[in-house]
């Protein structure tokens, strides 16, 4: 059998105000493409199909259509489906009686009974190659877990992974011990790899979501995981563990990511064999300078080496951020950069502007009661502001402009 994974496609998402449903469809042609050459038998989507729980009308529009034209494409492909941290189970999982004759399949939340155990049975899909009717592997599809969604144990760590566990032990108590597993989860593993900045994935604060995936893979052929953007595989090469990562990059710190699917071939006695298929996103993100800040001069210079604007598609065009380097206050600095951008394939998202740090003067350690404040004098209070800000003291042509100014307001 041959499955692709995917995850944290975040319908609906804008990059610093600019709508991406262009780079979207742009992903969205390219796995079209890739379902008719390497015609799977299934699609697994691991969760973050959009990136709030209220997308908009034209976000689940583009959802609905890849889904009919994926179905369509490629006649007998079963989609899986699970909801993630940003998409609201029960919206997601709302229409699923009406997509069920598609071969489509969505996990939003976990049912419970009367007594409030949760209820499994419909986590455990089996599937099988196109045209047959044998089950030839089982996808556990587990959406994102609460604490509420699950019996809790001493952590939300342990709870997960017996949930995991309780799970697979249900199938090979249905299928054999030779049936082949696939389990799909939407988690935050231990020892997975994240973006120092910029967290998109909204990762709790202290780690409280973090699961301990070690033992996760007991008994599983493979396990497909979302939202964590970085594909990556976790816990060590003999692992089956990974992250298909986002089609998109969704924030500067994911400039360097690889973007894709995996692509899984499963064994009719189990084993997987995992191939990357490569996307290039429509837009790039890019800073300037690559690394850490630069003086306004070299801003400009990277500037003028991007591209002209008629020379590219706008719809090409990367993403920028610039962080400056404030050695001394530029007023114009924004107004120029603007203006070299102007004619240039590139948008610009973003300008930060760094200062160095400062070291305390010998005027502000001397501050220290009020009747001292009284009788500093403007020009004092200049050179310490002037120094916090850039690390400097004044030079004597702005100690005569700012003498002047003084002169002009008391006159």
């Amino acid at each position: 059998m041959k499955i692709i994974h995917t995850a944290d496609w975040h319908l609906g998402d804008s990059f610093h105000g600019y709508d991406r449903i262009a780079e979207h469809e742009h992903f969205f042609h390219w796995l079209e493409g890739v379902i008719a050459d390497e015609r799977p038998d299934a699609l697994l989507v691991a969760g973050d199909v959009f990136d709030n729980a209220n997308p908009s009308a034209q976000a689940e529009e583009m959802f609905y259509r890849f889904l009919a034209q994926a179905t369509a494409l490629h006649r007998g492909m079963r989609i899986i489906i699970t909801a993630g941290n940003h998409d609201s189970g029960r919206r997601l999982q709302a229409p699923s009686e009406a997509l069920r004759p598609l071969g489509v399949e969505i996990r939003g939340v976990v049912e419970h009974d009367e007594k409030n155990h949760p209820l499994t049975d419909n986590l455990i899909i089996p599937v099988g190659a196109i045209g047959s009717r044998e089950v030839q592997a089982v996808v556990i599809a587990v959406p994102y877990l609460r604490t509420g969604d699950i019996e809790f144990r001493d952590n939300l760590s342990r709870s997960v992974r017996e949930f995991v566990q309780d799970l697979v032990g249900k199938v090979r108590r249905q299928y054999g011990r030779e049936m082949p597993i696939v389990l799909m989860a939407h988690l935050y593993a231990a020892g997975a790899e994240i973006a120092q900045a910029e967290h998109s994935e909204r990762l709790v604060v202290g780690g409280e979501d973090c699961i301990d995936a070690r033992g996760i893979d007991t008994g599983v052929d493979y396990v497909a995981l979302g939202h964590i953007h970085k594909a990556q595989q976790v816990g060590g090469t003999d692992k089956m563990i990974f992250y298909a990562g986002s089609p998109l990059p969704m924030s500067f710190s994911e400039k360097d990511y690889s973007h894709g699917v995996n692509m899984l071939t499963i064994g009719a006695k189990g084993g997987a064999v995992v191939d990357r298929l490569e996307y290039k996103p429509m837009r790039g993100v890019m800073s300037m300078p690559e690394k850490g800040s630069a003086p306004l001069s070299d801003i400009l210079s990277q500037i003028r080496a991007l591209p002209k604007a008629d020379k590219v598609d706008s719809a090409e065009w990367p993403y920028v951020e610039i962080r400056l380097k404030e050695n001394e206050p530029a007023p114009n600095a924004q107004s120029e950069i603007v203006a070299a951008m102007q004619d240039r394939a590139a948008t610009l998202c973003r300008l930060v502007r760094e200062v160095p740090q400062a070291k305390e003067s010998s005027r502000q350690q001397k501050m220290q009661s009020l009747d001292q404040l009284r009788n500093i004098s403007p020009l004092d209070i200049a050179h310490d502001a002037y120094l916090t800000r850039t690390g400097r003291e004044m030079s004597d042509e702005l100690v005569k402009r700012f003498k002047q100014a003084a002169e002009m307001v008391g006159s």
